[in-house]
């Protein structure tokens, strides 16, 4: 178990202190609802144009992308320099960003002295922003040790801009971020890391192929999900914000995907999205996430597949040990919890949306029965474990990999 020491929350009193913290009492003597501010439309990104310079220190700007969406950055360096902002770029963000992959941008955004750090792209690319983003104003800080309840005191170089091009990880809107190091993912967290802006505009996400529209939209999804369930971390705020986002899931993730230019179900999705992240960033995701980052790191599969697909057999899970999936299940005018598992399974089949793993070429019978252990074990210290509203075991988690893995919901394969 070297990775307990190395990932997560190694720290029994600390670990301790998130669970207590996630308590109804705790929670109702103060919650701290952190959003961006929100830019929404075709005109939103001259809104930004518009004001930035009243806001920043200067006039440099660093846009932060990779290098299929950089035709999109490049409209925001145009529109910015119409205007007197000097432009720079850096489009070297791979997925699921490497640790040294974020540490080659660091020096480009020195050089650049940045005022604006402007990310456009998905949720690889904004994440990646937020620790280059540190590194920037925190060079004597270890992204792998901070701690959410000890301030960074960011902003102080730069305030920090996320144009999404999905709509799936919510990553504009939210506190976390996840990277790679040694072959697994690196979930961080600390409230500074919320955009100070985020910049909705649908024309960015036109061109994602419908398979990305969809596995980020089931992403959307499982946020709104698990946020909403979330136990004593949600409250009247993340719930609202968590049951509008799948409202519009629901109504509007057909739509994108059959027509990606649709631009009325693709700002609804980039809004639902936001929702979504809005609704986990301030209460907590599903164990969805535990699940789906092992796994998915593992296998090579997208995260927002991962997630999206291990939602049922979490919600099944929850299902026999909360009540208030009756309470979701009846605000989206489902009888109770069991019709709202069935309503979820025929939305994804009207998708076309597979949540069997063992369906997905790269998750052969034996490559997983061997991974199983691995699987659990990392599964178990991911921080998103930590805030479970109920407590989750070994075995918990291997019996819903193995049900995941062979489609097995209800008593029965799906």
């Amino acid at each position: 178990m070297e990775a307990r020491g190395k990932y997560g929350f190694e720290d029994p009193a600390l670990r301790l202190l998130f669970t207590l913290a996630g308590t109804t009492g705790v929670r109702g003597l103060q919650s701290v609802v952190i959003a961006p501010r929100l830019f929404i439309g075709i005109q939103a990104l001259n809104t930004l144009a518009g004001m930035g310079k009243a806001i920043a220190r200067n006039n440099r700007v660093l846009i932060i992308t990779d290098k299929i969406i950089r035709p999109s950055a490049e409209k925001v360096k145009e529109a910015l320099e119409q205007v007197g902002y000097y432009v720079e770029m850096w489009d070297e963000v791979q997925p699921e960003p490497p640790v040294e992959n974020i540490l080659k941008g660091v020096e480009t955004v020195k050089n650049n002295d940045a005022s604006i750090l402007i990310a456009v792209g998905g949720g690889s690319v904004i994440d990646a922003t937020k620790v280059l983003w540190l590194l920037y104003e925190r060079p004597d800080v270890d992204f792998r040790k901070i701690s959410p309840i000890e301030p960074l005191g960011l902003r102080k170089k730069a305030i920090f801009v996320a144009i999404p091009t999905t709509a799936g990880t919510g990553s504009e809107a939210t506190s976390a971020a996840v990277i790679t190091e040694g072959g697994h993912k690196m979930s961080l967290t600390h409230p500074e890391f919320v955009p100070d802006i985020a910049i909705l505009d649908p024309r960015f996400t036109v061109s994602l192929p419908p398979n990305l529209t969809l596995w980020t939209g089931v992403d959307a999804l499982a946020h709104a999900v698990g946020a909403y369930l979330s136990g004593g971390w949600a409250n009247e705020y993340t719930d609202a914000f968590a049951l509008q986002a799948l409202k519009l899931i629901f109504k509007f993730l057909p739509r994108a995907v059959a027509d990606g230019k649709d631009l009325e179900a693709r700002q609804k999705m980039l809004i639902a999205a936001n929702l979504a992240g809005l609704a986990f960033s301030n209460s907590a995701p599903g164990i969805d996430h535990a699940l789906g980052h092992t796994l998915g790191k593992k296998f090579g599969l997208h995260h927002g597949l991962c997630v999206g697909a291990f939602l049922p057999y979490v919600f099944e899970f929850y299902s026999k040990r909360l009540s208030k999936t009756e309470e979701l299940a009846q605000a989206l005018n489902y009888k109770n919890s069991e019709e709202f598992l069935d309503g979820l399974i025929e939305f994804y089949q009207k998708l076309g949306f597979v949540y069997k793993f063992s369906d997905y070429p790269q998750v052969t019978v034996d490559a997983f029965n061997a991974a199983l252990p691995e699987l659990v074990s990392w599964a178990l210290i991911d921080p998103v474990t930590i805030v479970s509203p109920i407590p989750v075991t070994p075995k918990d988690y291997e019996e819903i990999f193995v049900a995941a893995f062979n489609g097995i919901l209800k008593e029965g394969v799906k």
